[in-house]
C-alpha cells in the first residue's frame, strides 16, 4: 500500500500516521500538512494548498490508498461557510485529485448521524460530503461514522469535555440501536481505517462504532 493522507494532523490523522509507520503493509506514506514538511522514515510530510487542485494531484500522485481525517468544528472554523468548506469543499476536492490520480480506494471520516437531508447543519454538511462521494465513483469506498471522539485534543473544549464525561457514564447502558452512538477511541477508528482499507470489499461500505471496534 502506498497511502495519502489528507487532515495527517488531526486527532484520527495523527493516530492513523502512527500505524502506519510500524504497519509492514504500507511502504509509503504522503502526510498532506499547510506547512513545509520533511521525509521521516517512509512518511512524507508533504506541503499543499488545499484550495489549489494542481498541488492535491500532485500530492497524490503514485499513491494507491487514499484516507481523508479532514473535520473540523462550525466554532473552530469560526461560520457555517467556513466549516462547510473543510467538511465538505476540501474533501470532495481531494477525492476528485484521488480519483484523477487513479486511485481507486477511497476511506473518509463521516459521522454518525450523517445525512443530506437533515435539519441539522452538522449532520446535512456530512451527508452531502457522503453523497457528493459516492458520485465521484471510486471502485472502493469506506466511509466511517464515529460518534462522540475520545482522545488528546490540541484545542480545548470545556463543552466537549462536559459531553464526554455524561458519555462515558452512560455508554454502558448503550445497548442494540444504541451502540451506534457510543463513544469511541480515536486509534480505535484509525486502526479499523487501515485494517479495513486493505479488505478486498468493493463498492460503498458504512462503518459504525461495532464494525469499528471488531476491526480494530
Amino acid at each position: 500500500m502506498k497511502a495519502v493522507i489528507a487532515g495527517a494532523t488531526g486527532l484520527i490523522g495523527t493516530f492513523l500516521v502512527d500505524r502506519m509507520k510500524t504497519d509492514k503493509d504500507v511502504m509509503t506514506v504522503t502526510a498532506l500538512t499547510r506547512r513545509d514538511g520533511e521525509q521521516v522514515g517512509k512518511v512524507a510530510w508533504t506541503k499543499v494548498d488545499f484550495d489549489n487542485l494542481d498541488d492535491l494531484k500532485n500530492a497524490c500522485d503514485g499513491a494507491s490508498h487514499a484516507f481523508c481525517c479532514l473535520g473540523t468544528t462550525i466554532n473552530t472554523a469560526g461560520s457555517k461557510e467556513a466549516f462547510r468548506k473543510v467538511d465538505h469543499d476540501y474533501v470532495i476536492d481531494f477525492a476528485k485529485a484521488a480519483k484523477s490520480q487513479g486511485i481507486e480506494r477511497f476511506s473518509v471520516v463521516s459521522a454518525i448521524g450523517s445525512s443530506a437531508d437533515s435539519s441539522v447543519f452538522y449532520n446535512k454538511v456530512k451527508g452531502e460530503m457522503e453523497r457528493d462521494l459516492e458520485n465521484i465513483g471510486f471502485a472502493s469506498l469506506h466511509v466511517f461514522h464515529p460518534s462522540l471522539l475520545l482522545g488528546p485534543r490540541k484545542e480545548d473544549r470545556l463543552g466537549e469535555k462536559i459531553g464526554t464525561v455524561g458519555m462515558k457514564l452512560v455508554s454502558p447502558l448503550m445497548m442494540g440501536s444504541l451502540t451506534k452512538y457510543k463513544p469511541i477511541h480515536v486509534k480505535t477508528v484509525a486502526g479499523a481505517m487501515l485494517r479495513l482499507a486493505k479488505s478486498p470489499e468493493k463498492g460503498v461500505q458504512h462503518y459504525e462504532y461495532d464494525e469499528m471496534t471488531e476491526a480494530y
